[in-house]
């Protein structure tokens, strides 16, 4: 009698049994993969900036692959210039965003009028200036107005984000950056502010999917040791804005492997000269000896143990149109720096204040102490003022990262957009100048390729003697993932996707 009721007691719970072996967590894990960010990004939607988890939801008409090195169609299926001011794009057939709404003209031409106003977006205020407006077509055709020919129509359609336009009006931009609805491969599962974004497959995805990838998991680590500690004991398979000592540290280690790609952040001190932010810093003189006595050698070496490049007093990358292969920047000269201090008149030297923040590049509070350290040498108390990553974005949009501010920006790859930056209209822009504004807009529409190499120099020229940053360095971006993970790559911008993406499972 006991051996029966045993047994019933067994074939009873035998369902549970197996429920709780499937969830072990080792199982749990199957088809997750967990991403080490650095921060927790405001929104979704990249209102103030953009970031890698939207573009797991949100999709865009072309997509600069860096896997393939290429611009390729995405939501758009092609486009043709039906003059120098008018595109003619069109549409991927048959897609919906996950709440049902089709994907088709309305809601591109929506999307652009969205992408083209900087009140609403103001992140896409550098890639709108081109576009006037847009209208319908048929249902999968749009022709699309620019108020200016542009050498980048290409790049710029890849800045696009399609949104649901219903679902955007009932929601709004703040609403929509907390809950996006996309095209894309992911759907919004949850997002525990500050701690993780969970996200799910979308079942009914148009295209290609990665191969393993089920559930992304984006957790908030600020701690870059925690970051490179968890890729270590496989508790993270992507980790991001890993500094220089722990990539090489990484590299030892069988199960993980480390990205760098080209140099694409460029990293700057803006000399604030804008009239609201009076300091010595409005005289050229001044700017010109802070970038005299910043050694950048023995910041490269030292603390990215030779993982950088010397901008050579341009902002413009060596592969791009208009680089100056001859310009040689500002070198090291602490006694320049001092001369040029006592013909502005500030012979006994000056304080100022120098924001940095604390949490948002690898390295970049060490960068901090050094150039501070640095400076005081030649006369120049800089007090550091330390900010987390939220602070400094909110300043740096609002111009408010000022008198002195460090920097490092990542951008489409294209002068245009490097250049953009220090328009006086531009929100990052902590400069003013009217012949700076015409070359950077000549620059923006010139086709001839020769012409516009010739403008951009010519830019590059002005801004070297102008001296509205410190010329620091172009640093590589390391990321760290499981051996187990192929397929993966950033372009210029440090963009990356999950289309050709491939985690294979644990053994």
């Amino acid at each position: 009698m006991e051996s029966s009721f045993r047994t019933f007691i067994i074939l009873l719970f035998l369902p549970l049994f197996a429920a709780i072996a499937l969830i072990t967590p080792q199982n749990a894990a199957a088809g997750t993969m967990t991403i080490a960010q650095d921060f927790d990004p405001s929104d979704l939607y990249g209102r103030r900036s953009t970031n890698n988890a939207m573009f797991a939801i949100l999709e865009s008409l072309y997509l600069d692959n860096p896997v393939t090195g290429k611009i390729e169609p995405l939501l758009a299926l092609s486009h043709s210039m039906a003059s120098d001011t008018e595109v003619i794009i069109n549409l991927r057939q048959g897609v919906r965003f996950t709440n049902g709404e089709p994907m088709d003209a309305a809601a591109v031409v929506h999307s652009i009028k969205l992408f083209a106003n900087p009140k609403v977006v103001p992140a896409y205020g550098i890639y709108a200036k081109s576009i006037d407006t847009a209208e319908i077509v048929d249902d999968h055709t749009v022709r699309l107005h620019l108020k200016r020919p542009s050498p980048i129509v290409t790049l710029i359609l890849a800045q696009m984000i399609i949104v649901p336009p219903k679902y955007w009006d009932e929601v709004g931009p703040k609403g929509f950056g907390q809950k996006p609805i996309g095209t894309g491969l992911f759907t919004l599962t949850e997002w525990v502010k500050d701690d993780r974004i969970v996200m799910d497959r979308n079942p009914d995805y148009w295209g290609r999917t990665p191969e393993g990838i089920d559930r992304l998991i984006w957790r908030a680590v600020p701690d870059s040791t925690a970051r490179a500690a968890g890729l270590k004991t496989g508790e993270y398979d992507l980790a991001i804005a890993l500094p220089a000592i722990d990539a090489i540290d990484l590299e030892q280690y069988d199960d993980v492997k480390i990205y760098s790609g080209d140099v694409a952040r460029v990293f700057q001190l803006h000399l604030s000269s804008l009239p609201q932010h009076q300091s010595p810093l409005q005289d050229k003189r001044v700017r010109q000896a802070v970038n005299y006595a910043i050694d950048k050698q023995a910041l490269i070496d030292n603390l990215y143990y030779g993982k950088a490049a010397r901008l050579n007093g341009q902002v413009i990358l060596p592969h791009q149109p208009g680089y100056d292969p001859d310009l040689k920047g500002y070198p090291y000269d602490p006694d320049k720096a001092r001369e040029l201090l006592v013909d502005a008149g500030y012979g006994d030297g000056f304080e100022i204040e120098f924001r940095c923040p604390s949490n948002r590049y690898p390295q970049g509070l060490e960068t901090c102490e050094a150039i501070s350290g640095m400076l005081e040498k030649v006369g120049i108390k800089a007090s550091l003022t330390l900010l987390e990553s939220g602070e400094f974005i909110r300043q740096l949009v609002n111009r408010e990262y000022a008198p002195i501010g460090i920097a490092g920006y990542g951008i489409p790859d294209d002068p245009s957009f490097g250049l953009a930056i220090y328009r006086s209209d531009w929100r990052y822009s902590y400069y003013q100048n009217p012949e700076m504004d015409r070359l950077i807009d000549a620059s923006a529409i010139e086709t001839d390729p020769e012409k516009r190499e010739a403008i951009i120099r010519e830019a590059t020229k002005l801004m070297l003697e102008e001296a509205p940053i410190a010329f620091l360095f172009g640093a590589r971006e390391f990321y760290g993932y499981t051996a187990r993970l192929e397929n993966f790559a950033t372009n210029t911008a440090q963009r990356y996707f999950f289309y050709d993406m491939k985690l294979k499972s644990k053994e």
